[in-house]
């Protein structure tokens, strides 16, 4: 496997450097950080193929367990853990997405210039009002590669009317736009509404803006989310669209092939959700579900991400 993964190029198209959570931590450039030993439902999950919940028991506890894991994994990851883990990998590059108020397409423009092979993308500043589609603009001028938005996070739903304006003005860059899907808990529930808003990471809010905008190509996150069925609701939500593509984060190579078959090898791309996505067994799922196709593997894993966004 390790020669396939050295003689096959890789764009990670869902990946995240530094915090995106609430508080922030300055940690991108920070050295020597490692994660603390706790239960990690990520790992697990992983070794079981990717199948499965991410918690197992229904109770308070784990729940709560999830969501310090996901905060741990933020707090440590620096691109110097980045850098090791695509080395040991072989990613050849590595869209970073942002999620303000935490991260900032300047943020990542930064890294791009200490780490080349992270690809930046933009985010919409709600703060901005109005003037928001007018910085995208701007951005992509600079260099922003596309755009992420994560209606959760920002507490923003896709039919806003201030993302929709930003979309209007995003349209005129002819770049893609991802977004986030799947109804996930962020932060513990006493505070999670605050911070959080679930029901608008629903993969219909998603394919609904893809119709409303034919001229932007957009990304379904994890496929529409992780939860069962969602490959196949997204592929009946989203027939007749030519515009709807979709990553493999978080996906088994069962899943991956049925993505492929649904939604059609020209339209999936391989991504992990780095940090909370570790790469060797993301690669290994995707070589499980395209081999003896060695066409299907290069599209999957660089060619469909590389004609979307240009890299090299």
């Amino acid at each position: 496997m390790e020669d396939i993964m050295k003689d096959q190029p890789i764009i990670d198209f869902h990946a995240h450097l530094g915090d995106i959570f609430k508080d922030a931590h300055n940690v991108i450039y920070k050295l020597g950080l490692k994660p603390a030993d706790m239960p990690d439902p990520f790992t697990v999950r992983e070794e079981r193929g990717f199948k499965g919940p991410f918690i197992t028991e229904d109770t308070d506890e784990a729940l709560r367990e999830f969501i310090d894991v996901n905060h741990e994994r933020c707090r440590t990851n620096t691109l110097e853990n980045m850098q090791r883990e695509m080395d040991e990998c072989g990613i050849d590059y590595i869209c970073v997405l942002p999620i303000m108020p935490a991260l900032s397409f300047e943020d990542y423009e930064v890294a791009h210039m200490v780490e080349p092979r992270c690809i930046p993308f933009t985010c919409i500043d709600y703060r901005l009002g109005k003037d928001a589609g007018k910085k995208l603009l701007e951005d992509s001028e600079k260099g922003a590669y596309a755009l992420k938005l994560h209606p959760i996070l920002s507490k923003r739903a896709l039919d806003d009317p201030l993302t929709e304006e930003a979309l209007r003005y995003w349209a005129e860059t002819g770049k893609p736009v991802t977004s986030h899907c799947g109804a996930g808990m962020y932060y513990y529930p006493e505070i999670n509404d605050q911070y959080a808003t679930p029901e608008f990471g629903d993969l219909a809010h998603l394919v609904e803006c893809a119709r409303k905008h034919p001229e932007i190509n957009f990304v379904a996150a994890h496929c529409g989310g992780t939860a069962a069925g969602n490959i196949e609701r997204l592929a009946k939500l989203s027939q007749g669209l030519d515009n709807v593509y979709a990553d493999t984060s978080f996906r088994s190579h069962e899943d991956i092939e049925l993505m492929i078959e649904l939604l059609g090898r020209e339209r999936i791309m391989f991504g992990t959700d780095y940090p909370f996505g570790s790469y060797k067994r993301q690669v290994e799922q995707v070589m499980i579900a395209t081999e003896g196709d060695p066409k299907l593997r290069n599209l999957v894993f660089f060619e469909n991400a590389n004609r979307l966004l240009h890299i090299v």
